[in-house]
């Protein structure tokens, strides 16, 4: 996206898009893996790397808005193994019922992501057109 044009909440819009498919990628690779023997299921967390990135940018002595927004491009998912999880004799810790709940529930969270994303260009569209 055009550094320019983008606004703090797109750049929020955009990392949370970016934290949403990266979290359908490894429900998806749970919900393939669920008859694999010791697979160990992964979850994806953001709002810590997001939190603690912006809290190290507040505590440096620039505290300009430009800083705060280098922390927002710079947060990143973080993907984690749940290692001590089995949910079955052969040491597979993946149930796929609830990674099946959480997929559809990311989904929807992604069409919402979407729809403030396409809201946001909407009006910046209408601005430049000066309607």
């Amino acid at each position: 996206m055009f550094d320019f044009m983008s606004t703090n909440s797109l750049l929020m819009l955009e990392r949370a898009m970016n934290f949403q498919w990266t979290k359908q990628n490894v429900l998806n690779q749970n919900i393939v893996n669920a008859e694999t023997p010791n697979y160990k299921a992964k979850y994806v967390t953001f709002e810590e790397a997001l939190d603690s990135s912006i809290r190290a940018s507040l505590r440096m002595t620039d505290r300009r808005a430009s800083s705060v927004r280098s922390a927002i491009g710079r947060s990143a998912p973080v993907i984690h193994v749940a290692e001590n999880e089995s949910m079955r004799m052969d040491d597979n810790g993946v149930n796929i019922a609830e990674q099946e709940t959480e997929a559809v529930r990311n989904a929807y969270q992604m069409q919402y992501t979407m729809d403030a994303i396409n809201s946001n260009l909407s009006l910046m569209r209408t601005l430049i057109r000066g309607q």
